[in-house]
């Protein structure tokens, strides 16, 4: 068993001039061969899709710098459930990990800022982070309908005001069996049925909406 202890929760609390922040587990344990030092800086998927989605507003090549300007110029912050895991090996997956301390911190931070929704990178499984936000620290019942719509409104006594859970699909590329057979995808397929990549330029233009990043030039 491995250990992993959270690298950046502390040194980039959520902001509270935020409206939306990004929420997932836990970064992979080996964050010394990340890219960048930061959370989603092992592979950048997260970050060169919304670069794609943003229009360029990260910057090329994409930086530490670069992301943290965009996040707040667009008053996003980013988060996690998991503050301490156990792994059961050195590979990414949630599936591998075995929650030991979460992140119940974040519902104070989402409090003391103007977050109207919070953007979830993993859904319903055992250590998936909506699961671990909505069942572990808020004490709810994930529903079918939650399920299907892969979202739901909490009220204001909540977290202080009215806040949307959505669960995002995943910017990773082996997210991608699944994602083709979404309802979604399917229902919008045929506006990409002339590109080279598809799903990635589905993924772009859901990412866009989203995040509020606005339409494409």
């Amino acid at each position: 068993m491995l250990t992993t202890i959270h690298q950046y929760l502390d040194l980039y609390p959520v902001d509270p001039k935020s409206e939306k922040v990004i929420v997932g587990t836990i970064h992979p344990h080996n964050t010394g061969e990340f890219k960048i030092p930061f959370f989603y800086g092992s592979k950048l998927s997260l970050w060169e899709l919304l670069q794609r989605a943003s229009n360029g507003e990260i910057g090329q090549p994409i930086t530490l710098q670069g992301i943290l300007k965009f996040l707040d110029c667009r008053r996003i912050a980013i988060s996690d459930t998991v503050r301490e895991c156990c792994r059961k090996s050195t590979a990414w997956a949630d599936s591998d990990l075995i929650p030991t301390r979460l992140n119940t911190e974040l519902l104070q931070q989402i409090k003391n800022s103007k977050i109207r929704e919070v953007l979830f990178m993993s859904g319903f499984g055992k250590t998936n982070a909506f699961k671990l936000f909505y069942v572990d620290m808020l004490g709810r019942k994930i529903t079918p309908e939650i399920r299907k719509y892969r979202e739901v409104l909490l009220e204001p006594a909540v977290l202080g005001r009215v806040v949307r859970l959505s669960v995002l699909y995943s910017p990773s590329g082996a997210a991608n069996i699944a994602l083709a057979q979404s309802e979604i995808y399917r229902q919008n397929q045929s506006k990409y049925v002339h590109s080279p990549t598809p799903l990635y330029d589905f993924k772009v233009d859901y990412y866009r909406e989203k995040f509020g990043l606005g339409k494409k030039d």
